[in-house]
């Protein structure tokens, strides 16, 4: 009798063959920890669902006594375009559909079996059918409800500052209600359920930035509401890799020598281990003196991620500028990794397993100027003087809200300028 577990394993080999080859990467044994870094951005943006990095490295790596929870292959399948992990199942279980010739020939029997067994033990009747049919005509014209009148609020339990719980105030009553929730941001894993005769739901956020609140109700979107978590100045943190949902915040004042900076011992003296080398830092700053338009603006810093000072092996930076409905972002590293970069701007990916990023690789061991300028919806990206990348804005992002820096171990930033559509200074930090 077929193994039902070994048949999902195998499918999900499947499954992770073909994203590696969308990723063009020859096989999944090749992927590097940016390659993971680059897929869970991207499956973010095109789901809606976050998948940590050492969630994927699981599945990429077969280690899992228990097939992945259903909505992580369901994103995984939307990412191949999909519509769900049944849907990527029934199109390659077949040795006549697409993807079949991939599949190992004892898959392909097993298949085969279940196919025939099923074929003799099934028989539906033609009024059977008609009935159903009838039924699902009915129920398809039946007017849906309408959320207009749905209410949904919220309220932060502190001004600023993270962690930081954020109450929901709803009101749904008047609905007829088969599930109902509240999703704090585009990451359905902080999706909690609530009930139609109850009126409050809280929250815990642990990361700044200005996030869209959802209330669902009976699956469907019936409103967003913004949930805008601030700094009181510069936040630095570290991604614990044990736990990437809930980040560390460092205590210590990491302003010292005109930089911001964390350094090794302070990332030891919170009990990460420097030897995984998979650690990073980040620093926030999101505050109402942070601001503009994403579609105007420039925007100069200076950076280093030098090994010599605790980078990990490709020195990578992101530099992201937050906005209300996504962000713009660009990546540096050592030249050796650039395959493995990305830039964003609005919903615009730019990826450097097919595009040509080499320009984006830079002597991270020296301070590197970087500049960003959006104009009219129009970007260019210097580093140290010279232009290196010109491009288009895919949709706009709305009213800036906010910086965020990204390290591969312990970087640092010297200096960081926002200026508005007409060349004027609106925000200046020199450390």
């Amino acid at each position: 009798m077929p193994n039902t577990f070994d048949t999902e394993k195998l499918l999900i080999a499947l499954l992770v063959e073909k994203i590696s080859l969308k990723m063009r990467i020859s096989t999944p044994e090749e992927w590097q920890q940016r390659d993971f870094e680059n897929l869970n951005i991207l499956i973010e943006d095109k789901t809606g669902i976050n998948l940590s990095v050492s969630t994927l490295k699981r599945i990429w790596k077969q280690q899992f006594a228990n097939l992945p929870q259903k909505n992580t292959l369901n994103a995984l399948a939307s990412f191949l375009g999909y519509k769900d992990w049944f849907d990527f199942k029934s199109a390659n279980e077949s040795p006549t559909q697409s993807g079949a010739k991939q599949f190992p020939k004892k898959v392909r029997g097993t298949f085969l079996f279940l196919k025939k067994s099923v074929a003799k033990l099934v028989y539906i009747p033609i009024s059977v059918v008609v009935v159903i049919l009838i039924l699902l005509m009915v129920f398809k014209t039946e007017p849906g409800q309408s959320y207009t009148e749905a209410h949904f609020s919220s309220r932060k339990t502190v001004s600023e500052g993270v962690p930081n719980s954020v109450i929901f105030d709803y009101d749904i009553s008047k609905f007829d209600v088969d599930s109902a929730f509240i999703q704090q941001s585009w990451d359905r894993r902080r999706r909690a359920r609530i009930n139609k005769h109850e009126k409050y739901s809280s929250s815990q956020y642990y990361y700044p930035g200005y996030h869209l609140a959802k209330l669902i109700i009976n699956k469907q979107l019936v409103k967003e509401i913004p949930v805008y978590i601030t700094t009181k100045s510069w936040l630095s943190v570290i991604t614990n890799p044990v736990n990437q949902i809930i980040p560390v915040y460092v205590k210590e004042n990491c302003i010292n020598n005109g930089q911001i900076y964390i350094s090794p011992e302070q990332v030891k003296d919170y009990n990460i281990g420097l030897e995984s080398n998979n650690h990073n830092t980040s620093f926030y700053y999101v505050n109402e003196n942070f601001y503009g338009d994403s579609d105007n603006f420039t925007f100069e810093t200076s950076i280093k991620n030098s090994l010599d000072e605790g980078a990990t092996t490709c020195q990578f930076c992101t530099i992201s500028i937050f906005a209300e409905s996504g962000r713009h972002y660009v990546t540096f590293c050592d030249p050796g990794c650039v395959s493995q970069l990305s830039l964003k701007f609005g919903k615009k990916y730019i990826m450097g397993s097919n595009n040509d990023l080499s320009a984006f690789g830079a002597d991270m061991n020296q301070w590197n100027n970087v500049k960003i300028a959006v104009k009219n919806s129009l970007v260019e990206v210097s580093l140290n003087g010279l232009v290196i990348y010109q491009g288009e804005v895919e949709k706009s992002n709305g009213k800036i809200k906010g910086v965020y820096y990204n390290f591969g171990g312990c970087g640092a930033i010297d200096y960081a300028r926002l200026y508005d559509g007409s060349s004027n200074l609106i925000f200046a930090e020199d450390f």
